[in-house]
């Protein structure tokens, strides 16, 4: 089992950099955003069946922090997940999520969606 961790997460630290790069001038910080919603990769990423509670702990803050936020953040916010869609998730699984953890603002995790009109 380790042995599949080690690749996911370097997979994921190699997306990490990668964002760093893309949205740096970005108010919203990507990396901390990703960072606190590693544990929904077992959810996303893998086989399991629901979303752990740690997940939806982390996805709901982020939920509220994104309901707080003023339009270029939420523009900011809705970038970085939908870069985060182009990683070996399981969109139709990210599409549950928001139902899944009680999401108020159906953050949307879809590679197309249009982050001008969130």
């Amino acid at each position: 089992m380790s042995r599949n961790i080690i690749p996911i997460y370097s997979l994921l630290s190699l997306f990490l950099m990668s964002l760093c790069l893309v949205l740096a001038n970005a108010d919203v910080q990507c990396t901390d955003m990703m960072t606190n919603l590693m544990p929904c990769q077992g959810f996303l990423m893998s086989g399991d069946e629901s979303p752990s509670v740690d997940c939806c702990s982390k996805a709901q803050a982020l939920d509220k922090q994104f309901a707080a936020s003023d339009k270029p953040d939420r523009e900011g916010i809705c970038s970085c997940l939908k870069a985060a869609a182009q990683m070996p998730i399981n969109l139709e699984k990210a599409a549950m999520l928001p139902a899944l953890c009680n999401l108020d603002t159906k953050i949307p995790m879809d590679p197309n969606v249009d982050c001008t009109t969130v």
